[in-house]
């Protein structure tokens, strides 16, 4: 599997990345995972009290921050996702080492559109 550049025109804007925002987003482009965002944001929030630190709510924001950036492209978000099911059937251990170094490198590009 080669690494193609993927991007695509019709993606929307980068939300800001606040709790509210990021659910905006998360409600619009997978809402099947709504609920695991809520969770994980009372979780973060239970965490940065409990250590009086913010790493918990900043670490949600990135994740879901990345979640969002993935998902909002959809040519970006159908490669993923093709790969995923690629890794989930896949028994030969060198299609699913390229594949998952694939997937880690629409991650890494997500994840520096949140860092930006």
């Amino acid at each position: 599997m080669s690494a193609q550049p993927v991007s695509s025109a019709g993606a929307m804007p980068m939300p800001p990345l606040t709790p509210e925002s990021l659910r905006a987003a998360v409600a619009w482009l997978v809402p099947t995972r709504l609920d695991e965002l809520n969770e994980h944001l009372v979780h973060a929030a239970t965490q940065a009290q409990k250590l009086d630190s913010t790493v918990p709510l900043r670490s949600f924001t990135e994740y879901w921050g990345i979640v969002v950036a993935m998902e909002r492209d959809p040519v970006r978000a159908a490669r993923f996702h093709e790969l995923e099911a690629v890794v989930d059937a896949c028994l030969e251990p060198e299609t699913v080492r390229a594949v998952i170094t694939e997937i880690g490198t629409l991650v890494d590009e997500a994840r520096a559109e949140v860092l930006a």
